[in-house]
């Protein structure tokens, strides 16, 4: 978002306009200012909370499912306690009662009387066989309520023991051994040792109502899971809140990144950028259209004179020479974008050549906002245009002089001639044999100058044929051996074994360039030092497919970085007597044969020098990156 520092004109032509929550000192800097990293999207944060809530409901449900679990064993303890009360009541009733033929009448009635509590759905009194002895319901007394089978399975004994009836869920039947001489809390201590029938093991029933306790339970399940889900929901909002302040301040942030940001790019924009609404007031002016307007230069003279407020925004700019007025016309009149070049003037200065360019500004509902214009300085392009044309103009000279050197070497060799003739006739005058063998040695050398400027100024077509790598190696060995047989140097050449080392190439071209490579390894080298001339497949960095590599590499000194970097350089020489055209010259035959050449030294470990030329099947070689000498 791009606004202007303050909303009075004269301000306008200073753009400082600072994202809220970012130091000035940061949207001032040069750097620019990244947006923050972004906050998670709103898919994984959806995610999240499904998760979150997925997870709350497992634990929500292992939680109640327990406390359910507890709850109703609490509630069947209960109402075991509740069977043991009514047992102890009736054992404790039935000590006192007949214990002759009529006793099981009184405990029946008596029965009948603690059924009568609420709660309480029937109670039973059984012999060892399953054969109702006394019953809250008279009609059932003598017959069979379960049979020996089933009540060994039951097992009754000193403890209560229950379940849920298996013919109605809401009936909860409770047993025990029924011994009404037992005392309270001493288990398995029966009525003494009073003789008679009624001595037998006999087993007590009491089946209670539990039509309530499943309703309980409900009410409590549903008590629990309206807790959790309150807890729950409380739980995700709590977490939802956080992960929105988190996006809002993340929001914040990178709007407040992206504001200096935008201010970054306008500021530093090279271009000079001036913004006017449709009233034709500046809003924006960044530096660079400052400095192009001549704005800097003015005010620094103004202040200078002591003069008092600058001009306005307006006279600035109706003093650059440009209707600015008409453009904004034009852009209204539906041209969607201007791009024209214009001479500006400056209170300072000459004019500058700028391009202008222009559109207008429009909102969301197509609103007219304002208009852009981009001024871009010319000057810098000119002055290459004008360079250009003066390299031009050299290069004709070069052609020129080429053309001259071409008619000196004519000249030449009849001084060459003359001073062979002179030498030969004064060999017995010392001095003058001298002063001729000078002659014919700078006669010699200005012929060598002669001919590398003739071949770097007009290199000759290549002339291709298929030839033998190796035996153009092999040549060019051949020939500098002497030199090296001379200066103490071994010479050597590596040929790949087997296969073909076939190329398009011109051969006395290529060869030219290799024995310069040589030529100079050699003189680069110390006595009973060595050179290598090899040849091998090669691939550049950038080709999927082999060329031919062809090295020269020697033991000598080496040179600098910086060295290295100049070698190529037409007239750069590091030797004393160098005309330092004989590597530029091996380049351009390797350019010329679609290949490259590249030099890899390190002070004191020596030079390789490395040539990639084509195999034939298309394209262009490229070297590999220097590497220091092997």
């Amino acid at each position: 978002m791009v606004s202007k520092k303050d909303t009075d004109p004269e301000k306008a032509d200073t753009f400082d306009t600072v994202a809220p929550g970012v130091p000035r000192a940061r949207a001032r800097r040069g750097d620019a200012v990244l947006p923050s990293p972004a906050s998670p999207p709103f898919r994984q944060q959806l995610l999240l909370l499904a998760g979150l809530a997925l997870a709350g409901l497992c634990i929500a449900v292992l939680v109640i499912t327990r406390a359910v679990e507890r709850e109703r064993e609490q509630m069947l303890a209960a109402i075991h306690g509740r069977a043991d009360s009514l047992v102890w009541a009736l054992e404790g009733s039935a000590r006192f009662l007949d214990p002759g033929p009529h006793g099981n009448g009184m405990l029946a009635r008596l029965a009948e009387e603690v059924a009568r509590q609420p709660g309480v759905a029937w109670i039973a009194i059984t012999d060892g066989a399953g054969r109702i002895l006394a019953d809250s319901n008279p009609e059932l007394a003598g017959s069979v309520l379960y049979t020996p089978e089933e009540l060994r399975r039951l097992a009754p004994g000193s403890l209560t023991q229950g379940r849920f009836s298996p013919d109605d869920p809401s009936i909860y039947e409770t047993w025990r051994l029924f011994a009404p001489g037992r005392l309270r809390g001493v288990h398995g201590r029966h009525e003494g040792t009073r003789p008679g029938p009624e001595r037998a093991a006999r087993c007590i029933f009491v089946a209670l109502d539990v039509t309530g306790m499943e309703e309980r339970l409900e009410e409590y399940v549903l008590h629990l899971w309206f807790m959790a889900g309150l807890v729950l929901v409380a739980a995700l909002a709590t977490t939802a809140l956080g992960l929105l302040f988190q996006r809002y301040r993340s929001s914040r942030r990178r709007l407040a990144d992206a504001e200096a940001l935008a201010a970054q790019v306008v500021r530093n924009y090279p271009a000079g950028l001036v913004v006017l609404d449709t009233a034709g007031d500046v809003r924006l002016c960044n530096a660079r259209a400052r400095a192009l307007l001549g704005m800097e230069a003015a005010d620094a003279a103004r202040d200078a004179a002591g003069r008092g407020a600058p001009d306005t925004m307006a006279a600035r700019l109706a003093g650059t020479g440009l209707d600015w007025s008409a453009l904004m016309a034009e852009l209204d009149g539906g041209v969607p974008l201007l791009e024209r070049e214009l001479e500006l003037g400056r209170p300072q200065g000459a004019p500058l050549p700028v391009q202008l360019t222009a559109a207008r500004l429009s909102g969301a509902g197509h609103e007219p906002l304002g208009y852009l214009f981009a001024l871009r300085d010319l000057g810098e392009i000119r002055s290459l245009q004008r360079q250009l044309r003066q390299h031009e103009r050299l290069s004709a000279l070069g052609n020129l002089a080429a053309g001259l050197a071409h008619e000196i070497r004519n000249p030449l060799s009849s001084i060459r001639g003359y001073a062979t003739y002179l030498t030969e006739r004064l060999r017995d005058d010392p001095l003058g044999h001298a002063t001729g063998q000078v002659l014919i040695e700078e006669t010699e050398r200005l012929n060598r100058v002669l001919s590398d400027l003739l071949s770097l100024a007009r290199p000759r077509e290549l002339a291709r044929a298929p030839a033998s790598l190796g035996a153009v190696l092999s040549r060019v060995v051949a020939v500098a051996a002497p030199d090296a047989a001379e200066k103490g140097v071994r010479l050597r050449l590596r040929l790949p074994e087997g296969g073909t080392d076939a190329a398009e190439v011109d051969a006395d071209r290529l060869m030219q360039a290799v024995l310069n490579l040589v030529i100079n390894a050699i003189q680069a080298t110390d006595a009973g030092g060595e050179v290598e001339v090899a040849l091998a497949r090669g691939r550049g960095p950038e080709q999927a497919r082999d060329c031919w590599r062809i090295s020269v590499r020697d033991t000598g000194c080496g040179m600098s970085a910086s060295t290295t970097a100049q070698i190529f350089t037409p007239y750069f020489s590091t030797k004393a007597g160098g005309t330092g055209l004989g590597l530029s010259i091996a380049r351009q035959i390797v350019e010329q044969h679609g290949g490259e050449i590249s030099a890899g030294s390190l002070p004191g470990r020596g030079t390789t020098m490395t040539i990639l030329l084509p195999d034939g099947s298309g394209g262009a070689c490229r070297a590999r990156p220097a590497e220091g000498a092997a």
